[in-house]
């Protein structure tokens, strides 16, 4: 098996930074294997300093599953499975991009198992990408909540980009091309309000 250098935890209950891999090369499938294992432990992974192009960066992807094609956002020219997240330095005042908490395109009939993003230019300070933990809050609960949630559904859409709202005159970025008034994405599906993970066997909440 090819071992993974220390992974260094970010935080107590998710989170690990891996240092001394370039994702920009070939990775064999005892490597990727690993790293799939470890992105079950910790929940998220960071890897600093790499050097991906679109290219590589849809390479990177297909190793670890199927690539989603993401609706409703206006592709990179030329990388139809890439989007590009955008905030202009002087772009204040608007709708973020993502900036509630969600899990991704969770109103998708077949959501997306995992993201990978990769940072080109980020602000010296701020503008983080924060994540919660939705094992720990499942495990944290009490076994009679657990029993209730266990049984429930709960709805999902992407009523952002749809045609309900929100409203046509909210500021948004300039730098990001999204469907508006779509009615499909009005559509409301129901998953499971408690996931259970296939690999880990551990269960999480899944609600936004």
């Amino acid at each position: 098996m090819t071992a993974l250098p220390d992974l260094k935890p970010i935080a107590g209950a998710l989170g690990g930074v891996l240092e001394g891999i370039d994702l920009a090369s070939p990775l064999n499938h005892d490597l990727v294997e690993n790293l799939k294992a470890a992105l079950h432990e910790r929940g998220f992974l960071v890897f600093p300093g790499q050097d991906l192009s679109p290219d590589g960066l849809v390479r990177l992807t297909r190793a670890f599953g199927t690539v989603l094609r993401v609706p409703y956002v206006e592709a990179m020219p030329g990388h139809p499975d890439i989007i590009a997240v955008l905030k202009e330095a002087d772009e204040r005042r608007i709708s973020v991009f993502g900036g509630d908490w969600h899990s991704d395109y969770s109103f998708l009939d077949r959501p997306p198992s995992s993201t990978l993003l990769h940072a080109l230019e980020v602000p010296p300070a701020g503008g983080d990408t924060i994540w919660a933990d939705m094992r720990a809050a499942y495990d944290s609960l009490s076994p009679g909540l657990r029993s209730v949630l266990d049984r429930l559904k709960a709805m999902h859409s992407g009523h952002v980009y749809g045609a309900k709202r929100p409203p046509l005159d909210l500021n948004t970025s300039r730098s990001i091309k999204i469907s508006r008034m779509n009615p499909e994405a009005d559509w409301e599906r129901a998953h499971p309000v408690v996931r259970l993970h296939a690999e880990s066997g551990r269960r999480a909440l899944f609600v936004n």
